[in-house]
């Protein structure tokens, strides 16, 4: 079995989106003839912490080396702190404040440990490959130096892109450059690059045109055993009513605003409706959507669960009738952003995804079980909602295709991910 060396911050006991895809490769890479080795820091602050996903992490039996890091959430957090729900302008202006003193970005202070770390690591084992996977792109850094250091290969993996990311559209020329620069280097010197679309991989392309990029395309997904494992549920289900259920946190260009709206347009057309309706949100609402929710006098149609753990979650995905998802970012931006959306389509439930015409929306249409709608144009939600409503009063919304759906289970994709490591290894033995 071969050894990768497995460079990730977001990591159990976190919990949220961005442990997932790294969580789940770990879990599966084994039956494929690969041993994950992970590096990563003590968690220090974070604004939730998952104890299902740590118990996961737990029955793996994979090896851990966690560093003591010196970065502003272990400076005044210590070794494992929650804050909650941090969202609105307080968190625009804390990523504000942030770029412009720290360079990848605010996780910066734990390259050094790692390094050390990942060095002492390679010496004392036979490690065939290193794997970094960002955000945070100091990750990306880490594998750089490890790799000058040892000359051992390595493979970057894009959850986000760097240049050119989306939550950074108003950043500054100089550190766009600087951005670019640094890019270019660990491009340059990577064996292999995974990108979750063929729009993500073009535009890391295109960062560095002076090398073809070694670059393979591996989705986000689903894990089956979150379905199959989990039956304890807090979603409480109203029978006679469609259930909606909007699972996960709500971001800058991404609000329920053109969702609630769009009810509230459709129950002034049909007031029976709102009889036959139910909200079900987990993951946390702010205070500013809490507002909004009165004003439009949905409260007795609500139901906010907050932060739930990736167990419950999962079991609730599939009590509710329906899931819904808004995906708000500008048009040119083609590629598939929501990690939930492949959550929802391993539940087979019908999905909502207010989401502009691309990738999104064509994976909805192919899912069978899909609808989808502008998310910036009110008619265009409202006139879906009604089509929803109609099908569902004649118990007519379609089936999902499962052999679609099986197409993004997370253990077929970590096997896709094995491959890629057996041949980038192979071509740096050549």
């Amino acid at each position: 079995m071969k050894n990768v060396l497995f460079i990730v911050y977001y990591f159990p006991p976190m919990g949220g989106s961005g442990v997932q895809r790294p969580l789940k490769f770990a879990k599966y890479l084994k039956e494929f003839g690969w041993n994950p080795i992970i590096l990563c820091p003590e968690p220090g602050v974070y604004q939730f912490f998952d104890h299902s996903l740590e118990q996961e992490l737990e029955s793996l039996d994979l090896e851990i080396h966690r560093v003591k890091a010196n970065t502003p959430f272990h400076k005044f957090g210590g070794v494992k702190k929650q804050t909650g729900l941090v969202t609105g302008l307080i968190s625009k202006v804390l990523r504000l404040i942030s770029r412009k003193i720290y360079f990848p970005d605010n996780k910066k202070a734990w390259i050094e440990p790692a390094v050390q770390k990942g060095k002492e690591l390679i010496d004392d084992k036979k490690i065939d490959l290193i794997f970094s996977t960002a955000p945070p792109f100091s990750n990306h850094i880490i594998a750089q130096q490890l790799n000058e250091l040892t000359d051992i290969p390595y493979v970057l993996d894009y959850r986000d892109l760097f240049t050119g990311n989306h939550f950074e559209e108003n950043e500054s020329e100089s550190r766009k450059l600087k951005k670019k620069a640094a890019e270019s280097e660990w491009l340059r010197h990577s064996s292999g690059i995974v990108a979750l679309d063929r729009f993500a991989g073009d535009r890391i392309q295109e960062v560095l045109t002076s090398k073809t990029l070694n670059m393979e395309i591996v989705s986000h997904g689903f894990d089956q055993e979150d379905f199959d494992s989990h039956r304890n549920t807090s979603l409480e289900y109203k029978k006679g009513k469609l259930n909606w259920l909007y699972s996960g946190l709500f971001y800058e260009a991404n609000q329920p605003d053109i969702f609630l709206n769009g009810l509230k347009e459709l129950f002034t057309k049909k007031p029976e409706l709102k009889e036959k309706t139910h909200l079900h949100f987990q993951g946390g609402l702010d205070s500013r959507i809490k507002k909004l929710i009165s004003n439009l006098e949905f409260e007795d149609i609500v139901s906010n669960y907050g932060y739930l753990s990736h167990d419950i979650s999962a079991a609730n995905l599939l009590k509710a009738d329906i899931l819904w998802m808004v995906s708000n970012f500008s048009e040119n931006l083609k590629q598939i952003k929501s990690g939930k959306l492949f959550e929802y389509i391993g539940t087979k439930k019908p999905i909502l995804g207010l989401v502009h015409p691309g990738e999104a929306s064509k994976l909805l249409d192919d899912y069978k079980a899909g609808f989808h709608a502008a998310p910036d144009n009110i008619y265009d939600v409202t006139k879906t909602l009604e089509e929803v409503y109609e099908l569902w009063a004649k118990a007519k919304i379609p089936e999902a295709s499962k052999k679609f759906a099986e197409m993004y289970e997370r253990k077929s994709l970590t096997n896709k991910l094995s491959l890629f490591f057996d041949k980038v290894v192979e071509n740096a033995q050549v």
